[in-house]
Formats: structure tokens, C-alpha cells, sequence
């Protein structure tokens, strides 16, 4: 990475700590003073505050992919990889506030939709890659169709999240994506990921 990437990922962190905080609704005047950088600095490496918030959430989701691919391989099965990649989700989720979610579907709406959540596309193709596994290792049903049901999982969920539960402000998105991911998983295991899912809980 360039330096001047560096300094723009340290100031894409730095904005992103303030986003989680105080939501979306403030000015890059505000914005700089929360992060300690003048209205100039950031203007140096960003021609917009729609283009920062843009970079931001990419620079999240990229983070979140490393740590969701990261603690997926060191699962010793496919069951509790997926297990762990949701538990990693929620552990993303909750370090945001309501205020960012509330101010994102309002003024960004286009970020929030379930189809850019799953720019998370990455999290339905590391679905499908451990579903595939756990099929020819026999811990899933022989008879799925892997790709439907990878898609199913990634956007039904996120679809769910954004639409229903973060709409209304409840309080079941806490440790929601673990415990869907859970339910799923009920569907799909055979016998033997059964047994790795009961230990699991």
C-alpha cells in the first residue's frame, strides 16, 4: 500500500469510529472535529463526505471479509465454520449504533439494500464454498442444491436484518445472525453434522 493509501485508510478508520458512534447526520466540519483532522485534510484525500462514507464501508466490509475468512479456516468442520462466520458478523454489528443503521437507510439507502450488504457477496460465496465442503465430507444433506441454498441463507438474512428488525429498532437483532445461521443450519446438516451442531450449542 502507497502512503497516501495508508493515510486515506487512516482516515477512512478514524471517520468510521465516529460513523458507529454518532450516526451519519453531521457535516465534514463536524465530522473532522470528532476525528481531531481538519475540513482540508480530508478533503485532500476525499472529494466528497458521500465518497468517504463510500470508502468507509468498503474498508469495513474488506476487514470483515479477512476476519470472517480467517476464523472460518480455523474451524475444524464446515458446521462451525459457518457458525463462526455469523458469530463474526454479529460481532461487526454490534459495535455500530442504531443511529448508524437509522441514519444509513435514510439518507444512503442504496448501501444498506440487502444486495449491496451482500458487496457481503463474499459471505455467500464463503457459504457456498463450505457448504460444498460439508456435502463431500458428509456433514450436509447429500440431496441440496447448494447454490440455492447458499443464496437463500446470505440474502434472506440480511434482507430480514435490514428490512424488518433494524426498521423497527429490536431489540432480536442481538446475536441475530448466530441464531440464524443456526436455524439454517438445522435444515441442512445429516446425522453427522447434527452431532457437531448439538456440541455446538
Amino acid at each position: 500500500m502507497t502512503n497516501s493509501g495508508k493515510r486515506q485508510k487512516k482516515y477512512t478508520d478514524k471517520a468510521m469510529e465516529v460513523f458507529k458512534r454518532d450516526g451519519l447526520r453531521m457535516s465534514l466540519d463536524e465530522l473532522s472535529g470528532k476525528m481531531g483532522v481538519t475540513k482540508k485534510t480530508l478533503y485532500n484525500h476525499f472529494e466528497s463526505k458521500e465518497i468517504l462514507l463510500c470508502q468507509c464501508v468498503m474498508s469495513m466490509m474488506n476487514d470483515m471479509k479477512e476476519q470472517i475468512g480467517m476464523t472460518m479456516k480455523k474451524a475444524d468442520n464446515p458446521v462451525e465454520s459457518l457458525i463462526n462466520a455469523f458469530v463474526e458478523v454479529d460481532n461487526y454489528f454490534s459495535s455500530l449504533s442504531p443511529i448508524f443503521f437509522y441514519d444509513m437507510r435514510k439518507m444512503y439507502p442504496e448501501y444498506a439494500r440487502p444486495e449491496h450488504a451482500t458487496g457481503f457477496g463474499f459471505l455467500n460465496q464463503y457459504i457456498l464454498e463450505y457448504v460444498n465442503i460439508g456435502v463431500l465430507e458428509g456433514y450436509f444433506r447429500q440431496d441440496l442444491q447448494v447454490q440455492l441454498v447458499s443464496e437463500y441463507i446470505s440474502y434472506s438474512s440480511f434482507s430480514y436484518y435490514f428490512n424488518k428488525l433494524i426498521e423497527n429498532n429490536s431489540s432480536e437483532t442481538k446475536n441475530f445472525f448466530s441464531k440464524i445461521i443456526v436455524f439454517n443450519l438445522r435444515a441442512l446438516v445429516s446425522e453427522k453434522g447434527s452431532k457437531v451442531l448439538n456440541i455446538k450449542l
